[in-house]
């Protein structure tokens, strides 16, 4: 039992960032250490914790698109692979099926329990309570999100991992079949809605490099993120923002001198 309370403090810490900002606390890559030092294993921990934050480093909110639930994943599949001896690829093949599961509890959450937080934080508003609707801000964040998905998390980690394999075994083939679908389909939907907002003429000619990049010489995300650091720190530090003003500034000294004969 001291372990599934150690479990639910490490997930009350990874989903603390509704509180704290996002400052990444809910990474695999940071919570596996800790569910390692939980378990008496840092080092597996460590390891684990790294390759599931490979398997989803891509699970980012961008646009409308909701990823992949990474702290539950994260830290059930750190978990599960500890305890039963087994590898990272373990930790992967039961992480990424759980984070998609509790994709789903956690949009039922924000549909069917925030709201009612926030309509009553709207008739506190319309009183001008302030207090009242700061209470309802952080009910709705502890109660609404942050208590039954940390509680979540403890109590699959108490059922342990065959009881999680059967849950998920008993989910129909078709719905696993969707549900692996959209998680590849909202990314690519989230950066389309953000391209519609910041895509420009400016900038269009970059993004057809990196799709040539990517999609025509094979070259990896990590390659495609230093060739676009480089042509930021170029533009910046390169010297070529300077070659304009330089030659207006030459211009302007031509005609004062002009002025003055």
């Amino acid at each position: 039992m001291i372990k599934v309370l150690l479990i639910f403090l490490i997930a009350c810490f990874g989903y603390s960032d509704y509180f704290t900002g996002k400052s990444l606390q809910t990474r695999p890559l940071v919570l596996g250490p800790l569910v390692g030092l939980v378990m008496g294993d840092l080092q597996a921990g460590c390891v684990i914790g790294a390759t599931v934050e490979l398997a989803m480093m891509g699970a980012v909110g961008v646009g409308a698109a909701l990823p992949p639930e990474v702290v539950s994943g994260g830290i059930l599949g750190t978990a599960f692979a500890i305890a039963g001896h087994k590898d990272a690829g373990m930790a992967v093949a039961l992480g990424l099926p759980i984070a998609m599961l509790v994709m789903l509890l956690r949009n039922f959450l924000f549909i069917a329990i925030v709201p009612l937080f926030a309509n009553r934080a709207d008739k506190y508003a319309e009183q001008g309570d302030i207090r009242g609707v700061s209470r309802m801000h952080w009910f709705g964040g502890i109660f609404g999100m942050y208590l039954p998905l940390a509680v979540l998390v403890a109590v699959a980690y108490y059922l342990g991992s065959s009881v999680m394999e059967s849950v998920l075994n008993a989910i129909p083939q078709f719905v696993q079949d969707g549900l692996t679908i959209s998680a590849g389909i909202l990314p690519a939907l989230g950066f389309a809605i953000l391209l519609r907002m910041i895509l420009n003429k400016k900038i269009a000619a970059f993004l057809a490099v990196g799709f040539v990049m990517t999609a025509y010489l094979g070259l990896p995300v990590l390659g495609v993120a230093i060739m676009a650091v480089s042509i930021v720190a170029l533009m910046a530090f390169g010297g070529f923002g300077e070659a304009r003003p330089a030659a207006a500034g030459a211009g302007e000294m031509e005609v004062e001198d002009d002025e003055d004969f």
